[in-house]
């Protein structure tokens, strides 16, 4: 099965089409999935006020269905004829996993789940570990008419044929058309060549990724190639026997009936070694990335630590926010508003009133 959802971009939203159904068993399906709609756009919209970003567009309203679908298609639920929805026995285990709060054990059976539904998801995840990373160009509005630039944006990925891609991917294209519009372009020339044997189109390739990084299973950082920019994504899990302590394995077996192996990567950061680890990458970074006033830029140096160790971008928020609990904690944190963006997400520090900081220097 491939998935071809844009709208569910979150693993959080399966957790409260689970809460929901559990809560209203015996309501009829139009009601499950309204309620369903209702809490999505709140989460939605309190991550948005959390993260200090703007409000979510549209209302969500569709959204419901499409959790309670994939609920089924996960066979977490299943739908009654001429009812609702019901949880499975699969189903009510992940919600007890969730309600205990055992969130490494969540963490694999999701991740688990999604490998074995969905078909173009876990290719999207295997080409990340296969190629190392994914170059996705960010194209700067005053440089459009400087065809070398252009040409920059695709060398990461086509190397010497960059120039006959820019000409591919430009084909359709009128003259003046905006940013937004090339940049999509460029991405879709980029994945039809990394993925010629499946249709992963711009809009399911961004919606995906949003979902594998919720999954820890994609990271996505900004790098700069040759005086181009990038959102690169690339993977911190391995296929291969792995060297580091927070890698572990994890076998399925596919719907086919092919065995799949995959080693994640989810540091337990309340222990003294990986804590070691990361306060040792965290001055690496400080020592690479320019600092203003004392401070280095929180999203760079987790974009740093996170490529250098192989970890989910999440597990590095957790790592720091451990480090902050100490009583002579080796980090201090800010906060610069306007550095915050959608592609530039603060660190939430949640111990007592809710915080955001997006600067970090040593103590």
């Amino acid at each position: 099965m491939n998935i071809t959802s844009f709208n569910i971009t979150d693993v959080g939203y399966h957790y409260i089409g689970l809460r929901v159904l559990a809560g209203l068993p015996t309501a009829r399906r139009e009601q499950q999935t309204a309620a369903v709609s209702r809490s999505v756009l709140k989460y939605a919209r309190d991550t948005a006020l959390r993260l200090l970003l703007p409000e979510p567009r549209g209302n969500f309203e569709a959204i419901g269905d499409k959790v309670c679908q994939e609920l089924v298609h996960f066979n977490y639920a299943r739908l009654i004829r001429g009812a609702g929805y019901e949880l499975t026995t699969d189903g009510k285990f992940v919600l007890e996993l969730l309600n205990s709060k055992r969130y490494r054990e969540l963490r694999r059976e999701m991740v688990k789940v999604h490998l074995i539904t969905y078909d173009n998801l876990r290719l999207i995840v295997d080409r990340h570990i296969e190629l190392g990373s994914i170059f996705s160009p960010l194209v700067e509005v005053g440089r459009l008419g400087d065809g070398d630039y252009l040409v920059g944006l695709l060398k990461p990925t086509f190397k010497s044929n960059a120039a006959t891609a820019l000409a591919s991917a430009l084909n359709d294209l009128v003259e003046g058309q905006n940013a937004k519009k090339v940049e999509s372009a460029l991405r879709a020339v980029i994945l039809n060549f990394l993925f010629s044997q499946s249709n992963v189109t711009v809009p399911l390739f961004r919606s995906m990724s949003d979902r594998l990084i919720s999954l820890r299973l994609l990271n996505t950082m900004k790098t700069t190639v040759g005086g181009c920019e990038f959102a690169k994504s690339y993977s911190p899990c391995t296929m291969t026997e792995p060297t580091l302590e927070w890698q572990s394995k994890l076998e399925v077996s596919l719907r086919s009936g092919h065995p799949y192996t995959i080693f994640l990567s989810d540091p337990d950061m309340e222990k003294t070694s990986t804590q070691q680890a990361l306060l040792q990458y965290l001055e690496k970074a400080l020592a690479s990335l320019p600092s203003q006033a004392g401070y280095y830029d929180l999203p760079d140096v987790r974009d740093f630590v996170c490529e250098s160790m192989r970890i989910p971008e999440t597990a590095f928020d957790e790592g720091v926010n451990v480090l902050l609990d100490r009583d002579n904690p080796p980090v201090t944190v800010g906060l610069m508003y306007e550095r915050i963006s959608g592609r530039r997400k603060p660190m939430v520090r949640s111990r007592g009133p809710t915080q955001v900081f997006n600067l970090i220097r040593s103590a």
